[in-house]
């Protein structure tokens, strides 16, 4: 290659990973792996409280709340982000609006957590995508 055509190659490749690398994957973490499987119960807040998640939810797992094993679901919608620092990502690509958050908690113990930035509001496929994975990775039973 030569070095006429090296700059080119690099802004052109360095463009098709920033369209390409921004997915709406979600960012899973297990902190604490001798919880799976062991997780009899789940009690569940949802901040804020919507009556369709919580409908989704209950429908599909029967929930105890005296549970001390807590199942936090965090949502928030047209989130408006003015930071100066994120001046080049707006301007190119846009930043994502509105996020979904879960977290499975004992006490002050994290042991789960399940976070993925979205484009339009928390709809039930979203809800069902991340209450699978979780099911999944804890193998928690409905």
């Amino acid at each position: 290659m030569t070095l006429f055509k090296l700059p080119f190659f690099i802004f052109f490749t360095a463009i098709a990973l920033l369209f390409l690398g921004c997915g709406n994957k979600p960012v899973v973490k297990v902190y604490d792996e001798g919880e799976i499987g062991k997780i009899g119960s789940l009690a569940i807040k949802i901040s804020p409280f919507d009556r369709e998640i919580d409908r989704f939810f209950r429908g599909r797992y029967r929930f105890v709340e005296s549970s001390n094993t807590v199942l936090y679901v965090v949502h928030k919608e047209n989130i408006c982000c003015n930071s100066n620092q994120n001046a080049a990502i707006k301007a190119v690509s846009g930043l994502p609006h509105n996020f979904l958050r879960m977290e499975v908690k004992r006490g002050m113990k994290t042991i789960y957590s399940y976070y993925i930035d979205l484009d339009n509001p928390v709809g039930i496929g979203d809800l069902q995508r991340a209450f699978d994975r979780l099911e999944r990775d804890l193998k928690i039973t409905p």
